[in-house]
This record gives structure tokens, C-alpha cells and sequence, in this order.
């Protein structure tokens, strides 16, 4: 099966575990264990960064944000700003649920947020919603400099697609030629799969929760896409380019969102699995990002200078 979000395809690697607490280390490691991953664990961030200097290729890492001699805040800035470790996704458990500590762990990188207490099954869905955005990063970022090459003169598209493959096709086609092009595939997908999945196929924010936690995501996707009031609906993409600018436009066949609280990470979302597309589309991938309407239309544009 090719790459749809590399959902259901998970591949069972590395995890570094910072956690200070000796039982609920082992009771982590248990559990991430239980699904096939392998664990090495450390009492504090200070120990995690040195596991970090020795090793760049953990699957994700997660830490505690207390901790003793480095706290997970600090260890997430400096994974941050060091080019061999930006790229591994950090899921930062803590015991507080503040949204100024919260929007502190987003802005230094931390995407994934785990309250605690918390079940199996929730630590269990953050690991892979994250390994599975760091594989479809990994994918992207190995076929943009042959895309660059084929799409040097390329300024002007329009594209009618239906299938979340179709939206990572033509992501991955458009997103290229952005002088940025990692980022901007990785924003592109997201709102061609935003408007697939809940404009065209009305599959809200709590529903696709629901999904993912149950791996249902892909089988209800393509169930909604044979319904007699959805075959025929499409998302129009265009795409224009000069010497100063590049933009894009989808629309859907969808009534619509409020997508004002979507445009970045609150609190409230950042302890789902989902929910970050939009928020990360808007503070990473473009200059602009603005929503048409009652949210059927998004205008993306980048500067070339």
C-alpha cells in the first residue's frame, strides 16, 4: 500500500523515554514495549540529551516537562535549534494542563501534549500520530529535489482531486516549487485533506478522533467517498506562480467550518492526535493563510523574494 498518511503502517523503531519518576518510567516502557517499540529510558532531560548527542535517529522522543539538572521544555529548545535532532517529534507529558505551559511546549517544537493521568490507549495514539507525521516528512523530503528539477517553469495549474492519495499527489507536486518546499507539501496536504475529509465527506474534528484511535481512519474514508451524495464531489486546486509570488487555492463542495479556533494549536487540541494541520499550515508554510466564507475556500501564498 503507498503512502496515505502512512496510516496502519507504522514502523516499530526507537523510542527515548526522559521521565524522573522510576515507576512511571517502567510503567511507559511497559506499555510502549507492549506495541513493539524499543525503549531507552533516562531519569532527566540532562541524560536525554547525551543519549541524543550519541544518537540522531529515535523514532520520537518523550519527556517529562519537571524534571531534575534539565527539564523537558529545555531539552525540547535545544532539540529544536540543532539540525539532526529538529526533525524528531517530541510528545511532552506533564501533570499540569495550564494553557500558558501548554503554548510553551508548542513554541518551542512540542506538537504533541500528554495530561497526565492518562490511559494506555491515549500515550499509545500520540506515539503514532507522531512517528507517522515524522515518516511522511522523512517520504516527502527524500523526492523534493527530483520534483525541483521537473518543475522549474511550471507556473500555472488547476487540479480536481477526490482521494486523500490524490491530495498528497498533488501536494507533494505544487509544494516543491515553494522556496521551502518541506514545509509547504507537509501545509499543502493538510488543507487538501481537510478539504476532503471534512468538507466533502463531512468527517468533523471529534469523529476523525474516533477514527484514529480505533484505526478506522482509512476504511470510513473510503466508505463516505462511494456514498451516492459524495461520488461526485471534487476539490478544485489552483495554482499560479511569478517572479514574486507563489499561491494556491482550495475549494471544497462542503457547507463549510468555523475554522477560526483551527488556525492555531489550542491547549484544548494539543493532548489529541489530531487537529495540528491547519494550526502547523498557518505558522509554518506560508507567508499568508486565510479562510474564504464560511470556510470552503482557503488562499494560500508565499513570497519568492
Amino acid at each position: 500500500m503507498q503512502i496515505i498518511l502512512l496510516i496502519g503502517a507504522i514502523l516499530m523503531e526507537d523510542i527515548l523515554l526522559a521521565e524522573d519518576d522510576t515507576t512511571m518510567r517502567k510503567i511507559m516502557s511497559t506499555y510502549l514495549r507492549k506495541c513493539g517499540y524499543g525503549v531507552d529510558d533516562v531519569e532527566d532531560g540532562k541524560a536525554a540529551w547525551e543519549k541524543l548527542s550519541k544518537r540522531q535517529d529515535y523514532a520520537l522522543v518523550i519527556t517529562d516537562r519537571q524534571m531534575p539538572n534539565m527539564d523537558g521544555l529545555e531539552l525540547a529548545k535545544r532539540m529544536k535549534n540543532d539540525p539532526k535532532l529538529r526533525g524528531i517529534p517530541v510528545l511532552m507529558q506533564t501533570a499540569a494542563n495550564q494553557s500558558d505551559e501548554v503554548m510553551e511546549g508548542i513554541n518551542a517544537g512540542v506538537y504533541y501534549y500528554l495530561t497526565k493521568p492518562y490511559e494506555e490507549t491515549t500515550l499509545i495514539t500520540l506515539v503514532n500520530a507522531g512517528i507517522r507525521d515524522r515518516r511522511q516528512s522523512e517520504w516527502f523530503e527524500q523526492r523534493i529535489l527530483k520534483q525541483q528539477e521537473a518543475l522549474g517553469n511550471f507556473v500555472r495549474g488547476e487540479f480536481n482531486i477526490k482521494t486523500p492519495e490524490e491530495a498528497k499527489n498533488v501536494a507533494f507536486l505544487l509544494g516543491s516549487i515553494f522556496p521551502n518546499p518541506k514545509l509547504a507539501i507537509s501545509g499543502l496536504y493538510e488543507l487538501l485533506l481537510n478539504a476532503v475529509e471534512h468538507g466533502n465527506l463531512n468527517i468533523g474534528y471529534d469523529t476523525k478522533a474516533k477514527l484514529i484511535a480505533t484505526s478506522g481512519w482509512e476504511a470510513e474514508i473510503n466508505k463516505r467517498l462511494q456514498l451516492p451524495e459524495n461520488i461526485n464531489k471534487k476539490i478544485n486546486v489552483q495554482f499560479t506562480q511569478d517572479e514574486k509570488r507563489l499561491e494556491v487555492i482550495i475549494k471544497d463542495e462542503g457547507a463549510g467550518f468555523d475554522w477560526n479556533p483551527y488556525l492555531h494549536i489550542e491547549p484544548s487540541r494539543a493532548t489529541q492526535a489530531n487537529g495540528r494541520g491547519i494550526a502547523k499550515a498557518n505558522m509554518l508554510s506560508f507567508d499568508q493563510l486565510n479562510y474564504k466564507g464560511t470556510g470552503s475556500q482557503v488562499h494560500m501564498m508565499t513570497k519568492v523574494n
